[in-house]
């Protein structure tokens, strides 16, 4: 009986010990939980590059800014592959820049997925180049319009139109973007082939788009 008697005192005080060790961990270490608590699942699609701009790999940046600040807001990303697949299977046509997807089949779409919101962006690179004393320098600009839809309500949660960067903004630009971006580091280019500079254009106008959301999401 005393030896039963010690080993229920030492489970007791394991389990002590343990529980004490996890709060110390909550309270100290808020971001290892936050980490492992998802705020829900999102999808980014259906994406729209107005005028059938960018660049192969300017689109592919665009798209995963967006991934990389919703995932810092704690969201659980549904891949791209499914959520393509899902719209084709459901028989949807495609938006445009003239025809955007209607709420009613975003919000059908979210709730095939089970998502619990979509998130729609479009985007709108131009880029231009011009000589100057070292030679000829691009400066690309892109324009980020999104709307993300909760699935739950039926109903656009949050929206911003026309947010605008310019590829060779330098004041604060590292900061803003670390603020939204899991991968801040943005560097400053000139010259050469333009998709460096829509690359870094993008990012920094994803940022400007989502700090709002993300800010409020932590």
């Amino acid at each position: 009986m005393k030896v039963e008697s010690n080993m229920n005192s030492m489970h007791t005080r394991s389990a002590f010990i343990v529980l004490t060790s996890a709060l110390i961990l909550a309270v100290t270490c808020p971001a290892v939980i936050a980490q492992e608590t998802s705020k829900g699942t999102v999808v980014i699609y259906p994406v729209v590059y107005n005028r059938n701009s960018g660049a192969k790999g300017s689109r592919e940046a665009g798209v995963q800014a967006v991934a990389e600040a919703l995932q810092k807001a704690g969201y659980t990303l549904i891949s791209d592959t499914v959520a393509e697949n899902t719209w084709k299977r459901m028989e949807m046509v495609l938006p445009s820049t003239d025809k955007p997807a209607s709420l009613d089949n975003i919000v059908r779409f979210g709730k095939e997925i089970k998502a619990r919101y979509v998130v729609a962006p479009a985007f709108d690179f131009y880029s231009r180049s011009f000589w100057v004393l070292l030679g000829p320098r691009t400066v690309s600009n892109a324009t980020v319009d999104v709307i993300i839809t909760d699935v739950e309500t039926g109903t656009v949660a949050y929206t911003k139109q026309g947010i605008r960067a310019r590829s060779d903004e330098k004041a604060d630009v590292i900061k803003g973007v670390a603020d939204v971006l899991v991968t801040p580091f943005v560097t400053v280019v000139s010259g050469g082939p333009k998709t460096p500079q829509e690359q870094r254009a993008v990012r920094i106008a994803v940022a400007k788009a989502l700090k709002d959301w993300v800010l409020r999401a932590e």
